[in-house]
């Protein structure tokens, strides 16, 4: 595992490595005539140096240019391509060679000294200056390298090491994780107990992770686990739940005299040889965290392609919606809304549509996620009211209430009522009475104490509010009870079957008798015939809009729809 390395002992570690035993003893009397404590090791060839290398940390190592049949560049260039270490390195020659030393300089060598000219206080000096230099390289490759709260690794040297595994094509998994609950940790007790929550879950998870791991962290509560030759969700899922049961252990506040618990959402994305890059994999193991993070907290969820094309594909579905509001592509069709008993109209629903430039005409249930988004949702939920109002401003009808449905988010959106109320008042002479918003009573309302208020600051402009789809979720009752509603709109699935199903024909006079009840007016969707139509007559449900009355359609048609309505069925 990846930690910081540090060393207390204030004796200078030495490596002297030279083929000619007589040179090194030369260094060895130099050194002698210094005061710094020393502690030196010799070694007569590249092999054998990086023996003495690969088991033990040198402050310094001086290294000969001819090592028999190899240069001492080749040992140069092993310590700083293949060692972790930042030690020093000072190369001695007896050549004067310009060459070499620009060479030797450029594969990392702190100095470069003549033999024949090397004077103890020299090679003191170069090595007291070359050590003070891989220090100051060291603390600066740690800061880049290595997150200063924590000691963990960071992004940079994560994806280092990731690009290593993908250039090797070596089996491993990346374990994206996220602490669901820190914030009100910061909040509540200050950003030094939240730092300390953070150390501490960091040293859990040293103590799960293996040797050859990987651990980093990369944001404020966002840590990385690279797990090397794992190659199955199955070797993964086991060892991940057991750290998740290790974060979830409560933590001391001493100082507060209490404990704090944090949990962990973990997406992972498994190395596989696709091609990918590091970058790549590390985005796919943060975007399945979030997918984690979105089910709850404890979650391990596993990067799934199917997943990321689907979410590609919303992501492309959703700036194509921006792109289409700006070049007009939404368009609004409407469909008629009638008293069936005295062949009156009563309203149109507003309908939204796409001329989508490479799909075609869509229709809402082919583009739902981009409606309920909270933000594209909102832009397109905003112009659907501006051109229901501009539309039905063009009718110069004062008897005809115009229904537009409000998606969840758009309603909860800030200052809704707020932009609302100045949509209204822009509209010459309009009376909001006119105005009947839908809410879906198939999607859930999450903060339904929230949306209580902007109901009813709505209903204070005299706005209608109409509850659609009513019967087909959970949450009928519990609506009426709290929402302030003028209409309710029973859901087409009861009445398709109202003439051959008894069952859903005594749902539907249950619902007109609720209606009743709370003085609704009630309205049946999906009238697809002359029998429905007369059926529901019958049960009490005297209004309707359906196929069978007329399909939904473009403003210039609809126009003329009602021109045809009133004219067939006026009273001479």
């Amino acid at each position: 595992m990846e930690v910081l390395k540090a060393n207390d002992d204030h004796t200078l570690k030495l490596l002297i490595v030279d083929d000619d035993d007589v040179d090194r003893e030369r260094i060895r009397r130099m050194l002698s005539k210094s005061d710094i404590e020393t502690s030196i090791s010799e070694a007569s060839s590249v092999e054998d140096s990086m023996d003495f290398l690969s088991n033990n940390d040198y402050d310094c190592v001086i290294v000969d240019y001819r090592l028999g049949l190899n240069s001492g560049l080749t040992l140069l260039n092993n310590i700083r391509t293949i060692m972790e270490s930042h030690c020093a390195v000072i190369m001695v020659t007896g050549l004067g060679d310009e060459e070499v030393a620009a060479e030797a300089m450029r594969l990392g060598a702190s100095d470069y000294l003549l033999k024949n000219q090397l004077q103890s206080t020299q090679l003191i000096r170069a090595i007291t200056s070359s050590i003070h230099r891989a220090e100051l390289e060291k603390k600066l490759h740690d800061m880049a390298h290595y997150d200063n709260l924590t000691g963990l690794a960071s992004r940079p040297l994560l994806l280092e090491n990731l690009q290593q595994i993908v250039i090797n094509e070596d089996a491993a998994a990346v374990a994206f994780l996220d602490l669901d609950n820190f914030k009100p940790v910061n909040d509540n007790y200050g950003h030094d107990i939240g730092d300390y929550v953070l150390v501490t879950i960091a040293n859990r998870l040293k103590q799960v992770a293996r040797k050859n791991d990987i651990l980093a962290r990369i944001g404020g509560d966002e840590f990385v686990l690279l797990l090397r030759d794992v190659s199955s969700e199955k070797e993964c899922s086991g060892f991940l739940n057991r750290l998740i049961e290790l974060i979830n252990t409560p933590i001391e506040l001493a100082k507060f005299d209490c404990q704090v618990q944090v949990s962990a959402s973990i997406g992972v994305a498994l190395v596989s040889n696709d091609g990918l890059d590091a970058d790549t994999i590390l985005r796919r193991a943060d975007q399945t965290m979030y997918q984690a993070k979105n089910m709850g907290r404890n979650n391990i969820i596993f990067f799934d392609p199917e997943e990321e094309s689907r979410q590609y594909a919303r992501r492309a579905m959703l700036q194509a919606a921006e792109r289409g509001i700006v070049r007009h592509e939404f368009e609004l069709h409407y469909q008629p809304q009638i008293d069936m008993v005295n062949h009156k109209i009563i309203g149109v629903e507003a309908l939204i549509r796409w001329n989508h430039p490479t799909m075609g005409f869509l229709y809402p249930v082919d583009f739902t996620e981009v409606l309920e988004h909270p933000s594209t949702g909102v832009l397109i939920g905003e112009w659907v009211l501006q051109e229901a109002l501009r539309q039905h401003n063009i009718w110069q009808k004062n008897d005809l209430v115009i229904s537009v449905n409000i998606a969840p988010a758009h309603l909860l959106s800030k200052d809704f009522v707020q932009r609302l109320d100045q949509l209204l008042k822009s509209i010459p002479n309009f009376n909001p009475n006119l105005l009947e918003i839908e809410i879906l009573e198939t999607v859930s309302i999450s903060d339904i104490l929230n949306a209580v208020e902007v109901v009813k600051a709505c209903c204070k402009l005299g706005i209608h509010v109409a509850l659609d789809d009513f019967g087909t979720g959970y949450s009928s009752l519990n609506y009426l009870k709290q929402l302030p509603l003028n209409t309710l709109k029973i859901d087409r699935s009861f009445i398709q079957n109202i003439l051959s199903d008894p069952e859903d024909r005594a749902i539907v006079a249950c619902i007109v008798a609720l209606s009743k009840a709370f003085n609704y007016k009630l309205i049946a969707e999906g009238v697809e015939s002359l029998e429905h139509e007369q059926a529901l007559i019958d049960i009490g449900c005297l209004c309707g809009q359906g196929y069978f009355i007329a399909k939904p359609m473009a403003a210039g048609n609809m126009t003329i729809w009602i021109q045809y309505y009133s004219q067939k069925h006026s009273v001479h």
